[in-house]
Protein backbone atom coordinates (compact mmCIF):
# COMPACT_ATOMS: atom_id res chain seq x y z
CA UNK A 1 0.00 0.00 0.00
CA UNK A 2 1.36 3.43 -0.97
CA UNK A 3 1.14 5.57 2.13
CA UNK A 4 2.92 8.55 0.52
CA UNK A 5 0.08 9.04 -1.93
CA UNK A 6 -2.46 9.13 0.89
CA UNK A 7 -0.46 11.67 2.90
CA UNK A 8 -0.04 13.89 -0.20
CA UNK A 9 -3.80 13.83 -0.75
CA UNK A 10 -4.36 14.70 2.89
CA UNK A 11 -2.09 17.76 2.52
CA UNK A 12 -4.04 19.24 -0.42
CA UNK A 13 -7.15 20.24 1.58
CA UNK A 14 -4.89 21.65 4.31
CA UNK A 15 -2.94 23.69 1.75
CA UNK A 16 -6.17 25.03 0.24
CA UNK A 17 -7.49 25.87 3.70
CA UNK A 18 -4.21 27.67 4.51
CA UNK A 19 -4.44 29.66 1.24
CA UNK A 20 -8.04 30.63 2.02
CA UNK A 21 -7.07 31.78 5.52
CA UNK A 22 -4.09 33.70 4.10
CA UNK A 23 -6.33 35.42 1.56
CA UNK A 24 -8.75 36.47 4.29
CA UNK A 25 -5.90 37.67 6.51
CA UNK A 26 -4.36 39.70 3.65
CA UNK A 27 -7.73 41.29 2.88
CA UNK A 28 -8.25 42.26 6.56
CA UNK A 29 -4.69 43.58 6.77
CA UNK A 30 -5.15 45.71 3.62
CA UNK A 31 -8.41 47.15 4.96
CA UNK A 32 -6.77 48.03 8.29
CA UNK A 33 -3.89 49.78 6.53
CA UNK A 34 -6.18 51.81 4.28
CA UNK A 35 -8.50 52.65 7.16
CA UNK A 36 -5.58 53.94 9.24
CA UNK A 37 -4.16 55.80 6.23
CA UNK A 38 -7.43 57.65 5.62
CA UNK A 39 -8.32 55.75 2.44
CA UNK A 40 -6.64 54.66 -0.77
CA UNK A 41 -6.32 58.12 -2.31
CA UNK A 42 -4.59 59.51 0.75
CA UNK A 43 -2.34 56.43 0.93
CA UNK A 44 -1.42 56.91 -2.77
CA UNK A 45 -0.55 60.53 -2.12
CA UNK A 46 1.31 60.26 1.19
CA UNK A 47 3.26 57.00 1.03
CA UNK A 48 5.35 57.85 -2.07
CA UNK A 49 6.22 61.17 -0.38
CA UNK A 50 7.16 59.33 2.83
CA UNK A 51 9.43 56.99 0.85
CA UNK A 52 11.03 59.84 -1.11
CA UNK A 53 11.75 61.74 2.10
CA UNK A 54 13.30 58.68 3.76
CA UNK A 55 15.48 58.06 0.70
CA UNK A 56 16.58 61.69 0.51
CA UNK A 57 17.47 61.74 4.21
CA UNK A 58 19.70 58.69 3.77
CA UNK A 59 21.35 60.05 0.61
CA UNK A 60 21.84 63.40 2.41
CA UNK A 61 22.97 65.24 -0.73
CA UNK A 62 23.67 68.55 1.03
CA UNK A 63 26.36 67.02 3.24
CA UNK A 64 27.62 64.12 1.13
CA UNK A 65 27.39 65.36 -2.48
CA UNK A 66 25.64 62.05 -3.32
CA UNK A 67 22.56 62.00 -5.52
CA UNK A 68 21.50 58.32 -5.65
CA UNK A 69 21.10 55.38 -3.28
CA UNK A 70 23.70 53.56 -5.39
CA UNK A 71 26.29 55.85 -3.84
CA UNK A 72 25.41 54.85 -0.28
CA UNK A 73 27.00 52.06 1.76
CA UNK A 74 25.21 48.85 2.73
CA UNK A 75 24.74 49.96 6.35
CA UNK A 76 23.00 53.12 5.12
CA UNK A 77 20.65 51.07 2.95
CA UNK A 78 19.88 48.82 5.92
CA UNK A 79 19.14 51.95 7.93
CA UNK A 80 16.79 53.08 5.14
CA UNK A 81 14.73 49.91 5.69
CA UNK A 82 14.60 50.60 9.42
CA UNK A 83 13.60 54.21 8.79
CA UNK A 84 10.82 53.18 6.38
CA UNK A 85 9.43 50.65 8.89
CA UNK A 86 9.33 53.22 11.69
CA UNK A 87 7.83 55.96 9.51
CA UNK A 88 5.14 53.67 8.08
CA UNK A 89 4.19 52.44 11.54
CA UNK A 90 3.94 56.03 12.79
CA UNK A 91 2.07 57.29 9.71
CA UNK A 92 -0.45 54.44 9.90
CA UNK A 93 -0.78 54.88 13.68
CA UNK A 94 -0.23 51.18 14.26
CA UNK A 95 1.27 49.66 17.40
CA UNK A 96 4.66 47.96 17.34
CA UNK A 97 4.48 44.24 17.80
CA UNK A 98 6.37 42.34 20.46
CA UNK A 99 8.29 40.30 17.89
CA UNK A 100 7.45 41.88 14.54
CA UNK A 101 6.97 45.41 13.22
CA UNK A 102 3.21 45.87 13.65
CA UNK A 103 0.41 44.67 15.89
CA UNK A 104 -3.10 44.91 14.45
CA UNK A 105 -4.98 42.99 17.12
CA UNK A 106 -4.50 39.63 15.40
CA UNK A 107 -1.23 38.14 14.25
CA UNK A 108 1.76 40.45 14.24
CA UNK A 109 2.89 41.79 10.87
CA UNK A 110 6.36 42.32 9.44
CA UNK A 111 7.44 45.13 7.15
CA UNK A 112 10.14 44.44 4.58
CA UNK A 113 11.46 47.03 2.17
CA UNK A 114 13.74 46.77 -0.82
CA UNK A 115 15.40 48.98 -3.37
CA UNK A 116 16.14 45.93 -5.52
CA UNK A 117 13.94 43.50 -7.43
CA UNK A 118 12.91 41.28 -4.51
CA UNK A 119 12.81 41.15 -0.73
CA UNK A 120 15.20 39.39 1.63
CA UNK A 121 13.06 37.57 4.19
CA UNK A 122 14.41 36.62 7.64
CA UNK A 123 13.34 33.23 9.03
CA UNK A 124 11.16 34.86 11.72
CA UNK A 125 8.74 36.22 9.11
CA UNK A 126 7.85 32.82 7.62
CA UNK A 127 4.21 32.08 8.40
CA UNK A 128 3.38 35.72 9.11
CA UNK A 129 1.65 38.50 7.19
CA UNK A 130 4.00 41.07 5.75
CA UNK A 131 3.81 44.55 4.25
CA UNK A 132 6.22 44.66 1.31
CA UNK A 133 7.60 48.04 0.24
CA UNK A 134 9.65 48.60 -2.89
CA UNK A 135 11.33 51.83 -3.95
CA UNK A 136 12.83 51.82 -7.44
CA UNK A 137 14.88 54.98 -7.73
CA UNK A 138 15.97 54.32 -11.34
CA UNK A 139 12.40 53.93 -12.58
CA UNK A 140 11.12 56.52 -10.07
CA UNK A 141 8.37 54.17 -8.85
CA UNK A 142 7.26 52.60 -5.62
CA UNK A 143 5.04 49.68 -4.71
CA UNK A 144 3.41 48.55 -1.48
CA UNK A 145 1.68 45.21 -1.07
CA UNK A 146 0.56 42.69 1.50
CA UNK A 147 1.09 38.95 1.61
CA UNK A 148 1.60 36.06 3.99
CA UNK A 149 5.14 34.70 3.83
CA UNK A 150 5.13 30.92 3.29
CA UNK A 151 7.92 28.47 2.50
CA UNK A 152 6.64 27.59 -1.00
CA UNK A 153 7.07 31.21 -2.19
CA UNK A 154 10.64 31.56 -0.94
CA UNK A 155 13.85 30.60 -2.71
CA UNK A 156 16.52 28.53 -0.96
CA UNK A 157 18.60 30.32 1.64
CA UNK A 158 22.06 31.56 0.71
CA UNK A 159 25.17 30.00 2.18
CA UNK A 160 26.14 33.00 4.27
CA UNK A 161 22.65 34.00 5.43
CA UNK A 162 19.48 32.29 6.56
CA UNK A 163 17.48 34.96 4.74
CA UNK A 164 15.55 33.88 1.66
CA UNK A 165 14.33 35.84 -1.34
CA UNK A 166 10.71 35.87 -2.46
CA UNK A 167 10.32 33.92 -5.69
CA UNK A 168 8.57 35.24 -8.81
CA UNK A 169 5.59 33.04 -7.87
CA UNK A 170 5.59 34.67 -4.42
CA UNK A 171 5.64 38.16 -5.94
CA UNK A 172 2.67 37.22 -8.14
CA UNK A 173 0.72 36.33 -4.96
CA UNK A 174 1.21 39.78 -3.41
CA UNK A 175 -1.93 41.88 -3.08
CA UNK A 176 -0.74 45.28 -4.26
CA UNK A 177 -2.13 48.42 -2.64
CA UNK A 178 0.23 50.55 -4.74
CA UNK A 179 1.89 49.12 -7.83
CA UNK A 180 4.56 51.10 -9.66
CA UNK A 181 3.22 54.43 -8.41
CA UNK A 182 5.34 57.46 -9.31
CA UNK A 183 7.99 58.25 -6.74
CA UNK A 184 8.27 62.04 -6.38
CA UNK A 185 11.43 63.77 -7.63
CA UNK A 186 14.19 64.34 -5.14
CA UNK A 187 13.37 68.06 -5.26
CA UNK A 188 9.79 67.47 -3.98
Amino acid sequence: MDTNRSSDLDKEPNRQHEEDLDSLLVEQFEKAILRNAGGLERFKKEIPLLLRKAIDEVIDSARTNRVTLGETKINERIYLGTKIRAQLRNRLKLAKGKMLDLHLGGPEVGIQSTIRQSWSIPPGLVGNPCLLVKSDEKRATCSVGVTVIRDPVLKAAGKSSRRRMISDAGVSNVRWILKDEPLPDASS
